[in-house]
């Protein structure tokens, strides 16, 4: 929910005038588990500490998605035949503290009756009337709406431009292009 979901919310919703009805926000226990610390060869083994550590990771999806763009989720549960009832159901619980429903899917081991809960939930999240909104308004500077995506969905306390960035935005903004939507990507560093 900040690569590209972000991309398609702000940049495509925008120019083809579209309005999401609901997201379906795809994480599994196992990525969990890894975001708390376990390394890749005990994925497999029950750790309801690391997956508490590694939730984090997901309610900041569940936030830019809720709390930024006021869309309407259910977070998809991809089963793996590791996973536990227990951390099944910690994830469940976490999830629905921020008032987010969790759907177990597992279309790999049961084909399409393994997805009927999920498309269920994705249906009823349909119906409701929801109040989508961009990261930023058009009208914002370039400089601005950089700052609002770093903000708003990466969590930075701003975006810091070197001389040559800055120079470059400045240029864009003299030719025009200052209407455009703010296309974004992260890196480790």
């Amino acid at each position: 929910a900040d690569l590209g979901a972000e991309k398609f919310l702000d940049i495509k919703c925008r120019a083809a005038n579209l309005k999401p009805d609901a997201v379906v926000i795809v994480a599994t226990v196992r990525a969990l588990k890894s975001h708390g610390g376990v390394a890749k060869a005990d994925l497999g083994t029950e750790n309801l500490d690391a997956l508490e550590k590694g939730l984090p990771n997901l309610y900041q999806h569940i936030e830019n998605m809720t709390e930024n763009y006021k869309l309407p989720c259910v977070v998809a549960i991809n089963r793996f035949p590791t996973d536990t009832e227990k951390e099944l159901e910690l994830g469940e619980a976490k999830c629905k503290e921020l008032g987010v429903n969790v759907a177990l899917c597992e279309v790999w081991a049961k084909g399409g009756d393994g997805g009927i809960e999920l498309a269920k939930e994705v249906v009823r999240l349909c119906d409701e009337p929801n109040d989508f909104t961009f990261t930023y308004p058009d009208e914002f500077s370039l400089f601005d709406k950089i700052n609002a995506v770093a903000q708003k969905i990466y969590g930075a306390d701003k975006a810091i431009f070197t001389p040559k960035a800055r120079k470059e935005i400045e240029n864009l903004q003299r030719i025009g292009c200052d209407f455009m939507p703010v296309c974004m990507a992260k890196t480790q560093y």
